[in-house]
This record gives C-alpha cells, structure tokens and sequence, in this order.
C-alpha cells in the first residue's frame, strides 16, 4: 500500500497514457492534412514525441506538485 501516493512508475503509467490520448487526438488532424508515409509510422512518431514532452514535463510538474505538498504539510 502506498498511503494515497504515487510512485514513479505510478506516475509513468499516467502519463504514458495521457500522451497515448494525446496521440489518439493528434493522429486524425495530422491525416486530415495530407501526411505523406506510412499511417503507422505517423502514429508512432506523433505518440513518441509527446511520450517525451509528457514525461519530461509531467515529472517536472509533479514533482513540483509533491514538493509543495510536502512544504505545506510540514508548516502544518
């Protein structure tokens, strides 16, 4: 059990899938525009992208998020 917290892989979980939903909404505007390439690879390329930028930014808002929490519970 882990007390209402997440844990790294938690947290990677959440946002490997918030970027699949990303990708999910990206994929069709990207087709509608006349992508050339294989569909596949255009998919895969759109979800590796925001794979990155989701994880680099959602640890540093997280972690920003759990540093604040811990800030204010300790001047409780």
């Amino acid at each position: 059990m882990n007390n209402g917290h997440t844990t790294q892989s938690d947290q990677d979980v959440l946002l490997d899938t918030f970027a699949a939903e990303l990708t999910v909404a990206a994929y069709p505007i990207a087709l509608k525009y006349g992508v050339s390439g294989s569909s596949l690879d255009l998919e895969l390329e759109i979800w590796k992208a925001l794979t990155e930028l989701v994880r680099k930014r959602g640890h540093e808002l997280l972690g920003a998020a759990t540093t604040s929490q811990v800030a204010s519970a300790s001047c409780s």
